[in-house]
């Protein structure tokens, strides 16, 4: 099967030729990997893992102000191996379009949010935000798309926002939090622009042809959501329901992914009635993706489930396979499954933990699987200390 062929049959939960496999790692795990295998390229690794390549494409909006300020930018004052895309205010700190400051660590491996245009004003009007005529889609979107799937890739796209993510981002987490439940018609206004934003994206890629729309953001913690599901189930859910049904009326058949690590236990009925298809990350520490399956399996493809926090980093090599084999025994025996981590693989993961997860993964043989466990297991990586 190509990667597109594959992707088709597991979200259509047929059994495929094996599970499919998607690479996401730090840059520094991926020079270890590439020195490992004695290859050139991040590509060459994937080959050599049989990872399922997928291609993406964006659209978006024209943020005027913004690309002035961009514009003026010295190039000197771009750190080396920094994007150009954004305005760096030091050698560390900058500013993205949305007005949203971050900061890289000492180290340059994480950055830390900073701040955000309405930290200090709930005044919508204050920030300058972008009008239909600023919408770009790039030429040739949709012969791009074409010539991916052609060439046997599963096409994502990007380019719309998370309301949740980039309402914090741009208030600021505490204050975000406060409004969420002390004003929750300031938070139904913003998500008005946000919704807006994100259904011009979302309508142009499903007019291109993608096969899935991502969403990244978190709305949990690890024992719990961030904010009351039955909150979120007033101001998010209609939000998401207005995003997907008018796309759905552009594509009925395009697919949505919906990323959110912690335990979203509570929220995943609705994140099914409102039109999610694949469900990401799985984190086991949080949830049993054993019992995910069990109990939403039919409704929805699960993506991830690999343990970054306590299987790769400290686990030995008997951990890794029993890892990998509880996620494909208990969540691939009929399709609807995706194997990954759940999130991606840190720096301090070491190198044979990281090759032992993904080559057994490449050579599981999915025909030994007769169906789903009778006894549903708890997660290995919960015995790793």
């Amino acid at each position: 099967m190509t990667p597109r062929e594959r992707m088709l049959a597991t979200l259509g939960h047929r059994r495929p030729d094996r599970v499919p496999i998607q690479l996401g790692c730090r840059e520094e795990i991926m020079e270890r990997l590439r020195r490992h295998y004695g290859v050139a390229t991040n590509q060459d690794v994937a080959g050599v893992l049989e990872a399922d390549l997928t291609r993406n494409v964006s659209v978006g909006h024209r943020f005027e102000a913004f690309e002035r300020r961009l514009a003026a930018q010295p190039p000197e004052r771009v750190p080396a191996g920094r994007g150009a895309d954004a305005l760096w205010l030091d050698d560390r700190t900058f500013e993205d379009r949305w007005g949203v400051r971050q900061r890289y660590g000492a180290d340059g491996k994480y950055v830390q949010w900073m701040g955000g245009p309405l930290v200090e004003t709930d005044d919508l009007d204050a920030f300058g935000w972008p009008a239909e005529g600023d919408f770009v889609v790039p030429e040739g979107l949709a012969e791009q798309v074409a010539a991916h799937k052609a060439a046997g890739y599963w096409v994502t796209g990007s380019g719309p926002v998370h309301p949740f993510k980039q309402a914090w981002h741009m208030r600021g987490f505490e204050n975000f939090l406060c409004d969420y439940l002390a004003n929750p018609g300031w938070v139904e206004r913003i998500y008005d622009r946000f919704v807006e934003y994100d259904v011009r994206c979302c309508r142009a890629l499903a007019a291109a042809g993608v096969d899935m729309i991502e969403f990244w953001g978190d709305v949990a913690m690890q024992d719990r959501m961030i904010v009351p599901p039955d909150a979120w189930r007033r101001l998010d859910k209609p939000a998401w329901r207005t995003i997907i049904d008018r796309t759905r009326q552009v594509d009925p058949g395009v697919r949505f992914f919906f990323h959110s690590d912690g335990d979203i236990t509570p929220i995943i009925d609705d994140l099914i009635e409102v039109g999610f298809d694949v469900l990401n990350p799985l984190q086991p520490e949080c949830v049993n993706p054993a019992e995910i399956k069990r109990r939403w399996g039919d409704r929805l493809t699960l993506d991830g489930g690999g343990s970054v926090q306590r299987t790769l980093p400290r686990g030995r090599l008997d951990d890794v396979r029993r890892e990998v084999e509880f996620l494909l025994t208990c969540c691939a025996y009929d399709g609807g499954y995706v194997f990954r981590a759940s999130n991606v693989v840190p720096f301090d993961c070491p190198t044979e933990n990281v090759v032992a997860f993904y080559e057994l993964a490449r050579d599981f043989d999915l025909s030994q699987l007769a169906g789903p466990p009778e006894v549903i297991p708890e997660p290995p990586c919960r015995h790793v200390l």
